[in-house]
């Protein structure tokens, strides 16, 4: 019994021994051989880098569980494109190494079942996929833009798809010296125009563009405009030329300043044009930005005209001390060049004048106030100063007739040769305010005004206060004229001298009279009318006086105008005759320096502006 079952046990592992022997064999036998009729069983994709796995269907894995001696090989048929890296009897882990379209995976295998030998033999298709997502599109967010030189504009990417494995991109421009790009970047360089491309950096090809244009950005200069197209100018005189240049938005504005002939004139970089010869020049104003816009101007420069003589309003004057006197000069032609009068006193310690020719005098003697032009041409007024006396004043006022012990030449009688005269104080003043029945006061300051000399005598100015009838300029002008036999010349002084019976004895005295010359605008063809001499004013009552001498209406004076306390009818005349002003005003202004005859109404005064 014993050894029956030994027998048997020894039996049974013989065939065990048996049967492992041949599946050995028949297992190397068909992996050496590798059958070429393996049957498909799938196919399965993987990335480069990654790994898929593949499994046995469900059938063979439910045989292979019921089988035993079990044997089985997974490997793929080229390594290079895909590895089994694992696997189990029901799947493989394969790793994909290369992209390929195809390469295959063996499943080999052999088992028993029910005691019988089988065998499996199946291969899965594998495509291995590139792990590198190509760019399919690239886009750019302008594909046209504009700029200016100088200005620039950021282009952005966008490329396809979102999952591309390299979304590099690399940009270029076409004309590097009209635009440049960096990073997307545009910088316009000059005008002119460029294709600026962004291309994928991954090799695929793809690429997209955009035209810039680029402007220039000068803006030119369309126009030139000078404050001057022309101008006369004296030698040595200079005049300012200012350019507008148009548009304001240019982009350079300065200029140039020419001159086509710098021996008549030359002219700076600022404008300023100087006069050098006479002659005719033509100043040039360009533009420096190349547009060529110009603008000029004509310059005729003269020789200046010259002072040719030169006169004062006195030859001579008397004067006490503390007196002041305006003298005023004249220097023709009326169109000199330069005017300009220096005033000098070859005494100043008798007499001083100062730059508007006013004198005044210092102390008794004489002076010579002298008045220059710029030509070194002179004019002379001799100032004798008196010295001031003191004593008991003079009581000069009353009404008094006049009479003449010779009167020569008096044609027209206009004047008698008897004549009423009234002496008036005013403000302890004292003024011939009527002669000849004539209102004095309408035609000279307050009418004839008396320089006491506190000795008995008085001066009256009769180059200042002179005038005895006015009525328009139709009529004759009649004034006073004194005669100096002592000098053989006029003298500005008319001397009175208070008689010890009251009387009073006056200086001889010319009347002369004047005719309007319109043509002119002055008085002309002074004649003398009538020589008064040896006469002698007796005081008396004398009825009616008072009422020809009339109140004129008071004239404030200052500031080169007459003022009046209320609105009246005015007319203002030069002490030539040319009428000013006529109106009703209560002031008239610019008036310039000299003697006026302010009439109002039927009254007239002479009055100095100084």
């Amino acid at each position: 019994m014993i050894n029956n079952q030994r027998n048997t046990t020894t039996m049974r592992t013989t065939y065990t021994h048996l049967q492992t022997m041949i599946l050995l064999v028949l297992f190397f036998f068909t992996t050496v051989q590798k059958i070429n009729a393996s049957a498909k069983a799938g196919e399965a994709s993987v990335y480069e880098g990654y790994t898929v796995t593949i499994e046995l269907a469900d059938t063979y894995k439910r045989t292979l569980m019921q089988s035993t001696g079990i044997t089985y090989q997974w490997y793929s048929e080229n390594n290079s494109y895909a590895t089994v890296t694992s696997s189990t009897r029901y799947n493989a882990t394969v790793k994909g190494i290369k992209a390929t379209s195809s390469c295959k995976v063996y499943f080999k295998c052999s088992y028993f079942i029910d005691g019988f030998y089988r065998t499996m033999d199946f291969y899965y298709t594998i495509t291995v996929k590139s792990s590198t997502v190509s760019v399919t599109s690239v886009s750019l967010n302008q594909s046209s833009i504009s700029l200016k030189e100088g200005n620039t504009y950021q282009l952005y990417a966008s490329v396809y798809p979102t999952n591309a494995t390299n979304k590099n991109v690399n940009w270029s421009s076409s004309n590097n010296s009209v635009a440049t790009v960096s990073n997307g970047l545009v910088s316009a360089k000059s005008a002119g125009t460029a294709t600026i491309t962004c291309r994928a950096a991954d090799g695929s090809g793809k690429y997209a563009t955009c035209k810039v244009s680029v402007e220039s950005a000068t803006v030119y200069v369309s126009d030139i405009v000078l404050n001057k197209t022309s101008a006369t100018l004296n030698v040595g005189e200079n005049v300012q030329l200012n350019a507008s240049v148009s548009p304001s938005s240019a982009t350079n504005k300065s200029v140039s300043w020419t001159s086509d002939n710098t021996s008549v004139a030359t002219v700076s970089g600022n404008g300023l044009v100087t006069a050098k010869s006479a002659g005719n020049a033509i100043i040039t104003c360009k533009a420096n930005d190349g547009s060529g816009e110009k603008a000029t101007c004509t310059i005729t420069v003269k020789e200046p005209v010259k002072p040719e003589s030169i006169t004062l309003n006195k030859k001579n004057a008397s004067l006490t001390e503390g007196e002041t006197l305006q003298l005023t000069a004249t220097v023709n032609p009326s169109d000199a060049e330069d005017k300009t009068v220096i005033w000098i006193s070859d005494n100043t310690g008798v007499a001083t004048v100062d730059g508007n020719g006013l004198v005044t005098a210092m102390r008794a003697g004489t002076a010579n106030i002298i008045a220059t032009t710029s030509n070194n041409l002179a004019a002379v007024c001799t100032i004798t100063v008196l010295e001031k006396t003191v004593g008991e004043p003079t009581l000069w006022s009353g009404h008094y007739r006049v009479s003449s012990s010779h009167v020569e030449s008096n044609p027209t009688k206009e004047y008698q040769d008897d004549f009423e005269m009234t002496i008036e104080e005013k403000d302890g003043m004292y003024y011939i305010t009527s002669m000849f029945g004539e209102d004095l006061t309408q035609y000279n300051e307050g009418g004839f005004k008396l320089h006491d000399n506190g000795d008995g005598t008085a001066n009256i100015d009769v180059s200042y206060y002179n005038i005895l009838k006015y009525t328009d300029n139709d009529s004759p002008l009649y004034v006073i004229y004194v005669f100096d036999e002592d000098t053989d010349d006029w003298t500005d002084s008319w001397v009175l001298k208070m008689n010890g019976d009251g009387s009073i004895a006056l200086g001889d005295f010319y009347v002369a009279a004047f005719t309007w010359n319109e043509s002119e605008e002055k008085w002309v063809n002074g004649q003398l009318e009538a020589l008064y001499y040896k006469m002698t004013a007796n005081k008396e009552s004398v009825s009616g006086i008072s009422d020809v001498v009339m109140e004129m209406p008071k004239i404030h004076i200052g500031n080169g105008a007459i003022s009046l306390d209320e609105m009246e009818n005015i007319t203002v005349y030069r002490d030539n005759g040319m009428m000013v002003f006529s109106g009703k005003t209560d002031r008239v202004e610019n008036l310039s320096k000299g003697l006026y005859i302010v009439r109002i109404g039927n009254h007239s005064k002479k009055i100095l502006i100084k």
